[in-house]
């Protein structure tokens, strides 16, 4: 099931005006008519009900209904969507080249994680940038918009790596390109944990993680998980890596 994001200047008003990429989202992406309802949702993750009451070239008018936990809504929109409890992943990516960091951040919301931070190692050839976090929270918004994602994904800036390692307060799962031994595999440690259990997830850039780094965050107590599979490109391994641990705790569920 589609939904649509409401804009950070909403402040619960009965009716909206939305101009812009937001009303082209109602008009030409999901090609609603005048009476035609949609789901949404607000930054907090409140659910609200919209009715499309007028458009035209550049805007269209909406009347908000705000839903209340249990409350059935109508919609226009057909598709199917899962309903039940997700994973509370947390996706910490160090930096990549180009736009593959766009790639990894649309496609991790999409899967529904609960946050994204990007992360700076000892082998990004990415520069530490924060001028493109506005292009990254849109990248977001419009991945929770197409794909119905019930987790309002929060982007969490640049990090160092050193700060990340010191504020980690959570369990964490690294991926890396050596192999490291371990007492237990993937799916026997991820059994420690309930299904709400917020877990982290580190991927690192082109170049690996260094030995330095592995070193550091198994001091720190993290697992460190090697891929079983061909050599994978910075953002299909973040992508094999989210998949296979949220697969992993939904069997458990």
């Amino acid at each position: 099931m589609r939904q649509y994001i409401l804009p950070d200047y909403f402040q619960g008003e009965k009716l909206l005006k939305l101009k812009g990429k937001d009303s082209q989202y109602f008009i030409k992406v999901l090609r609603l008519k005048k009476g035609d309802k949609i789901f949404a949702r607000d930054k907090k993750g409140e659910s609200y009900q919209l009715t499309l009451l007028n458009f035209d070239k550049s805007s269209c008018s909406v009347q908000i209904e705000k839903l209340k936990q249990g409350d059935d809504f109508e919609t226009t929109d057909t598709m199917p969507s899962y309903k039940g409890d997700y994973p509370t992943l947390n996706l910490f990516q160090c930096s990549c080249k180009g736009k593959k960091n766009e790639t990894i951040i649309k496609m991790a919301t999409e899967l529904g994680v609960s946050s994204i931070t990007l992360i700076q190692s000892e082998h990004c050839i990415a520069k530490k940038d924060s001028s493109n976090n506005t292009r990254y929270e849109t990248i977001i918004k419009e991945a929770i918009q197409q794909s119905g994602s019930p987790i309002i994904t929060k982007f969490n800036g640049v990090l160092n790596f050193k700060d990340f390692v010191d504020s980690l307060n959570i369990p964490l799962f690294f991926f890396h390109q050596v192999d490291i031994d371990n007492k237990s595999s993937l799916k026997e440690k991820l059994q420690e944990y309930k299904v709400t259990t917020p877990i982290g997830i580190l991927i690192g850039p082109e170049g690996g993680l260094s030995d330095k780094e592995c070193n550091l965050l198994i001091e720190k107590g993290c697992f460190p998980v090697m891929l079983k599979t061909n050599i994978l490109r910075a953002e299909t391994a973040s992508i094999v890596a989210l998949s296979a641990i949220h697969t992993l705790i939904m069997e458990k569920k």
